[in-house]
């Protein structure tokens, strides 16, 4: 399933963000306010939480809030390749997509740009019932998920967030903030609901199934011809 097609965004940050703006603007906003802010996101070599710069800032709430919102604007434009992201309260910079291929070109970069329909599937599960195990993920695909797990954590898309109190205390899933990112969305809150996500997979199953049909006839053909 292509990125694009799970990709979800909410209208209630933007929605917040013009309340904000609507009252207060960025007038009040020293430069150098906004620039330390820039500067401690900048300098992070992680996804810098909310609560790290309010501390070392002193900042208010609000006027943290829209600094974040300033940077966010201002990063949007064309004439900067990169962009402010945050992800549940954690903010960093990173380059924009239009030019990844040629970033790809500096470094031996690991794509997550095919998973399974199987990844995918499981991923999902995850996603929407986590915490969860590996055996309850088992008992909705009705396959064992071993190798895809191992898969989805090799690419950060999940982690080990802990165990189960029950018998054997099993290990449980969630997603990372890769995750997140790999979707481009903000937080958990932003996902899809599981009738358009289930929509989606129905959808690329049937294209999988039809495509599987037509290299089965094609690879006849070829036989016959022999």
């Amino acid at each position: 399933m292509s990125e694009d097609k799970i990709s979800y965004l909410s209208n209630k940050r933007r929605e917040k963000e013009q309340k904000i703006l609507d009252n207060l603007g960025f007038e009040d906003l020293k430069p150098k306010e906004i620039a330390l802010v820039e500067a401690l996101i900048f300098s992070s070599k992680k996804k810098l939480p909310r609560a790290v710069i309010k501390e070392i800032t002193a900042f208010s709430e609000e006027k943290l809030e829209r600094i974040i919102i300033y940077l966010e604007q201002k990063y949007q434009g064309v004439e900067f390749g990169i962009q402010l992201k945050e992800y549940n309260d954690r903010y960093l910079f990173q380059t924009k997509k239009e030019f990844a291929a040629e970033i790809e070109q500096l470094f031996d970069i690991t794509k997550v740009s095919s998973l399974s329909t199987a990844s995918m599937e499981t991923l999902a599960i995850i996603a929407y019932r986590q915490p969860v195990t590996r055996s309850e993920i088992e008992e909705i695909r009705g396959v064992s998920v071993e190798r895809t797990l191992t898969t989805l954590s090799k690419y950060d898309l999940i982690e080990e967030v802990g165990r189960k109190e029950t018998i054997g205390n099993p290990i449980i899933y969630g997603t990372t903030d890769q995750f997140l990112e790999y979707l481009d969305i903000e937080d958990l809150a932003e996902l899809p609901e599981i009738e358009r996500v289930e929509k989606l997979f129905a959808e690329e199953i049937e294209e999988a199934a039809e495509q599987a049909a037509e290299q089965k006839k094609e690879t006849a053909k070829n036989e016959e011809s022999n």
